[in-house]
């Protein structure tokens, strides 16, 4: 897939929420108890196929 930005300006575009605040998805819950751990082992995972 062609992607018209460079990956640091697709990264800027991608806001990450604080560990108090709302979550992302709606819940209502904290985003530290809610997506937190999950968003943590993706992160994990893409950073580590990009070292391979």
């Amino acid at each position: 897939m062609l992607s018209l930005f460079t990956p640091r300006e697709e990264k800027a575009a991608v806001r990450v929420p604080g560990r108090n605040e709302s979550c992302w998805c709606g819940s209502g819950k904290k985003y530290k108890k809610c997506h937190l751990d999950a968003d943590m082992r993706k992160q994990k995972h893409v950073v580590s196929c990009r070292k391979s």
